[in-house]
């Protein structure tokens, strides 16, 4: 069957034709979009069940939260199953009906989203500039009619896109380069003008989208305005806190929504794969995180969620809390009163017993030089999220360990890749598989099983591996950025001064100098006293983390190791933009933009994974010696993205945006596939 179809009126179908310049990958793609779509609905079901049983939760904004729920709920059911079915099964073919149908309700609900996002704006401002009043101003009629009247704007304005689109005529093409219907994407199929049908979709854009965040804005505007009299510092935090998941939720839904209006209207330029990913993500993504910024960050919500999938747990806690010591041998109940000790002494000198064994305590201040066991307790403050957390956490991993793995076998498979960038990518590899092996393991069981109790010597072991990889890694992008720098400003001699020889040797120092800065690191610890607690607030053994829980002076101690994080990091870091200036200062000496920007493209993937790596470092270097205002759990969440994030996305981004790397990639599947 011939793609192209054209001399139509109106075509019986058109054609999906998914992410242009991407369609090698839509089975690789599908998966992380429909582990979205089922996060979504489990989360908004999760969201909806929540609040109608629960009374307490019958308030405006559970009220609006909700009705966002059901058009985040009804937008990915109306885009996703068609967008999984060209990914799997091929299935390009969409009715000019349906796709009309599609039209309409991902325009309609999308405005109607947004209406939703405004009312909660209206429910803050009221509650905080007019709390007396709260109750009277946003009664149940109140809040159904700015629900109806929300509705109402969606349909009224976009219902007139699928008659628009049913009167022209199509004689170009009916292949759509989308993974969905939109109303732009088929106004350019048709062969009349459709400057007016433009601009009236645009405009209709605004009046919803553009005006909406106006009035945000302006109702932000009038709380900061109120917030900034209070009189005390802590009531302005308290009173800021009850509008953050509100502000999260505004940033995720707008931020790609601009992006895709402003494409239409001026990024002509921009590659459409980009677009239409970008799209897809405005669609995809809110639906999916809007349950989980309220679920976490809203405690009743959590709370109640808490109560419903684990009752025997929260019930334990209550019977702990009201102090009721009758003997209970149960094994559940045990765990949870001795989760909750843990909980309370996070740093009171208390030493965790196992189960079953609560007579055989050992004395929390008992001294010992070599302590046998620490226990690591996690994320601070989101003990109850840990098995959730844990899902995103493994699936990076998985991917991090398929991705890298894949990329040392296809470097070393293809010849044509036995070059300095690829060899040193290798070495990046095998970094960022040892450190996320040394770290992701243990953490799952910490998450999942509750496997909180660590050797000493395994926790100093887990340390070195961690500072020493790190320190190797910043190592191996410097490297790359030398081998960048040759291969623009001295191509000619590329070759010459980087053989593989001299590759093989940076590869060592780089090596050397992890092991030598840092293998001092387990004996400083191993040499301190511990006499007070052994719980180490924290999902891993880090340094710092350890040090603080000897019972001597460490001032030295400290100093070293934040002497060797920032000689290592700045250093790496000044070698690495001054490169970078010799690199633009050679690149913006070329003839032709042509040339300018096809230099600069061979260092994009390069530019990419450094600030990804160096932000998070960053910003756990500076919490620690400056962050003492710093919730814990913020902390430590950043400095497990530092750790897992790059690994995840290095061969990610390599393997997209290099195409030697991605030919072979799709060269050996396709060869699987076919055998």
């Amino acid at each position: 069957m011939s793609l192209w179809n054209t001399t139509r009126f109106h075509p019986n179908t058109f054609l999906l034709l998914g992410i242009p310049g991407m369609e090698a990958i839509h089975n690789w793609l599908s998966i992380p979009f429909c582990l979205v779509y089922l996060g979504a609905l489990l989360g908004n079901f999760s969201i909806l069940y929540i609040i109608r049983i629960d009374s307490n939760l019958h308030e405006p904004m559970y009220f609006f939260l909700c009705m966002l729920s059901v058009s985040d709920l009804i937008i990915s059911t109306t885009a996703m199953p068609k967008m999984l079915s060209i990914f799997w099964f091929h299935d390009r073919k969409i009715y000019f009906e349906a796709c009309l149908l599609q039209v309409f309700f991902i325009h309609s609900l999308c405005s109607m989203a947004s209406g939703f996002i405004l009312a909660m704006a209206f429910d803050r401002y009221v509650a905080i500039c007019n709390p007396l009043r709260h109750s009277t101003i946003l009664t149940h009629r109140v809040i159904r009619n700015l629900g109806l009247t929300t509705v109402f704007r969606g349909i009224v304005l976009f219902s007139p896109q699928p008659f628009m689109l049913r009167w022209l005529p199509y004689c170009r093409t009916n292949i759509i380069p989308h993974t969905y219907c939109e109303f732009m994407a088929l106004i350019k199929l048709a062969c009349a003008e459709t400057r007016i049908w433009r601009i009236y979709s645009l405009t209709a854009a605004f009046l919803s989208g553009g005006l909406d965040f106006l009035l945000i804005i302006y109702s932000y505007v009038l709380i900061l305005y109120t917030v900034f009299r209070l009189p005390s510092k802590a009531a302005r935090l308290k009173t800021l806190d009850t509008c953050g998941s509100h502000v999260c939720v505004i940033l995720v839904a707008y931020t790609p929504a601009f992006f895709s209006f402003l494409t239409h209207r001026f990024g002509h330029h921009v590659a459409p794969h980009i677009h239409i990913f970008v799209a897809n993500i405005y669609l995809l993504v809110p639906p999916l995180v809007n349950p989980m910024i309220y679920g976490i960050r809203t405690k009743r919500v959590r709370e109640r969620f808490l109560q419903e999938v684990a009752p025997w747990r929260i019930g334990s806690f209550e019977v702990h809390k009201e102090g009721n010591k009758s003997k209970n041998t149960g094994q559940k109940e045990q765990q949870a009163q001795n989760y909750e000790i843990l909980k309370k002494h996070p740093k009171g000198g208390f030493h965790p017993p196992t189960i079953n064994s609560r007579h055989n305590m050992r004395p929390a201040n008992e001294s010992q030089v070599s302590p046998n066991t620490f226990y690591l307790l996690g994320i601070p403050g989101l003990e109850h999220l840990h098995v959730w957390i844990g899902i995103p956490f493994c699936s990076m991993y998985m991917v991090a360990v398929v991705g890298n793995l894949t990329i040392l076998a296809v470097v070393r498979a293809e010849r044509s890749l036995h070059e300095p960038m690829f060899l040193f990518l290798c070495m990046l590899s095998i970094t960022d598989l040892v450190l996320s092996t040394s770290t992701l393991p243990r953490m799952l069981g910490l998450f999942w099983l509750g496997a909180q109790g660590m050797a000493f010597d395994a926790c100093l072991a887990q340390m070195f591996f961690i500072h020493s990889f790190t320190a190797m890694e910043s190592g191996f992008f410097l490297a790359m950025a030398i081998d960048r720098y040759v291969a623009i400003c001295d191509p000619l001699r590329h070759a010459m001064i980087l053989p593989h020889g001299r590759i093989a040797k940076m590869g060592a120092a780089v090596v050397f100098r992890g092991v030598a800065f840092f293998s001092p690191h387990p004996i400083l610890l191993k040499q301190l006293p511990y006499c007070g607690t052994r719980v180490i607030a924290h999902t891993y053994c880090e340094f710092m983390a350890v040090v603080k829980l000897a019972c001597v002076d460490t001032g030295a101690t400290k100093r070293y190791s934040l002497s060797v994080a920032s000689v290592i990091g700045s250093c790496d870091g000044f070698f690495i933009a001054l490169s970078y200036v010799l690199i633009l200062r050679a690149v913006f000496r070329l003839p032709s933009r042509e040339a300018s920007l096809k230099a600069l493209g061979t260092c994009g993937s390069h530019v990419c994974v450094i600030l990804v790596f160096y932000s998070t470092a960053v910003f756990t270097f500076l919490t620690h010696r400056f962050g003492h205002n710093v919730a814990p759990q913020v902390h430590i969440f950043i400095a497990n993205v530092y750790l897992l994030v790059p690994p995840f996305l290095n061969p990610i981004v390599y393997g997209i945006r290099t195409k030697k790397i991605r030919d072979r990639v799709l060269s050996s599947l396709k060869v699987k596939f076919a055998c």
